[in-house]
């Protein structure tokens, strides 16, 4: 069942280690995409030329801060979603997790834990990276962070110049919907339920997907 530790809803169980499958390196001709909890199930994506633009529109023009381009990255990802979403069942994936319930999972097949989130994230965020449109930040293995009855994982980025890390977390939100961008060091603090805040600048408040 869905964990709240302090009114904050978590991803799942504690496991015993800190682990999730490798994330697999990706190209526009096969994107893997994780869904049904833990990776359990997976599909291979080749993502038309067409829609891949609508993705990497997002990264112009190119970003003149750091800042822009954690609110391009926000918005990317977003979008990424929904394409990927046209190609798979995770275009049916709630907010947070389902209960292990067989037949919710029945209900709605495509849904995503914590883990699938935080290894579809990478991959999107690598793509970006391998194509040039990331030129303030890197992409760093995924992060992590546990509480007495929870664990929880998210894609990263590091900010090249000052090298402070942030998160990409996907889980809080529906398929398509923005990820939280926060300072990972915010993000590991559970107790005073950051992980929910999302912190990302918006330098053009007025710019809608």
């Amino acid at each position: 069942m869905l964990a709240v530790l302090s009114g904050l809803p978590m991803a799942g169980p504690a496991l015993s280690q800190s682990v999730h499958p490798p994330v697999p390196e990706p190209s526009l001709d096969a994107i893997v995409v994780c869904y049904d909890f833990g990776c359990k199930n997976r599909s291979t994506v080749s993502l038309p030329q067409r829609e891949w633009q609508q993705a990497a529109g997002w990264f112009l023009p190119a970003a003149k801060t750091p800042a822009e381009e954690r609110y391009q990255i926000k918005n990317a990802v977003g979008w990424m979603e929904v394409l990927i979403g046209r190609h798979t069942p995770t275009h049916k994936d709630l907010a947070f997790s389902l209960p292990p319930i067989d037949d919710y999972r029945h209900l709605f097949p495509g849904q995503q834990d914590c883990i699938d989130e935080a290894i579809n994230t990478t991959t999107y965020l690598r793509l970006f990276e391998q194509h040039g449109l990331m030129r303030h930040h890197e992409v760093m293995d995924t992060a992590y962070r546990k509480a007495i009855f929870d664990q929880h994982w998210a894609a990263q980025i590091r900010e090249k110049e000052t090298g402070i890390r942030y998160v990409v977390d996907s889980w809080f939100q529906p398929n398509g919907y923005l990820p939280v961008i926060q300072a990972s060091e915010k993000w590991e603090d559970i107790g005073l339920l950051s992980a929910v805040i999302d912190s990302s600048e918006r330098p053009d408040p007025d710019r809608r997907r």
